[in-house]
């Protein structure tokens, strides 16, 4: 019979949570990636989603997860390694008009939301186009330092809910 994984049962917990708000109308999931890489042997899950009363023009949310060989490996093979786990990350896309100001009012708030666990990147790009004016992306990664396991599963529904609180913000800040 089949042992899920961590990553398994993680992934379920996540879509879980977030499909049960896509039923209530609380949010639209707009795209799913669930992908075993042969290469690295390693599995990512990724759902992102908006609010279910803004545009697709939003700012939307993705909830990460990701299984390396090791973790795989040695959860498999039943070794006693208190470091198996995932890497859990909270990603935020949405555009910004000035980078400086809007990068600073961002950093700040999810610090508020968040608190100092995570680390935030803010990466912006922009794709050229010389017949219109720039649309500046602003990816924004919310990475953890520790892995997480089945002990913490009950973090997932929490995680969602801080991420909605952090796209409703980021949201009224494109007004």
């Amino acid at each position: 019979m089949f042992d899920p994984t961590i990553f398994d049962n993680l992934k379920v917990v996540a879509e879980g949570a977030l499909y049960d708000l896509d039923l209530e109308e609380e949010i639209l999931i707009t795209n799913r990636r669930d992908q075993i890489d042969l290469a690295k042997l390693s599995r990512d899950y990724a759902v992102t989603f908006r609010k279910m009363d803004k545009t697709d023009n939003s700012v939307h949310g993705e909830l990460r997860i990701n299984a390396g060989v090791y973790d795989l490996s040695a959860e498999i093979l039943e070794k006693e390694d208190k470091s198996i786990g995932c890497h859990i990350e909270a990603v935020f896309l949405m555009t910004v008009i000035d980078p400086k100001k809007d990068c600073e009012v961002i950093q700040s708030a999810l610090l508020e939301i968040w608190g100092d666990r995570p680390l935030i990147i803010q990466e912006i790009s922009y794709n050229y186009d010389p017949s219109h004016s720039v649309k500046l992306k602003n990816t924004i990664i919310l990475k953890f330092d520790r892995k997480i396991g089945e002990a913490q599963v009950d973090d997932l529904p929490i995680m969602v809910e801080y991420m909605i609180e952090s796209i409703d913000f980021l949201n009224e800040l494109m007004l």
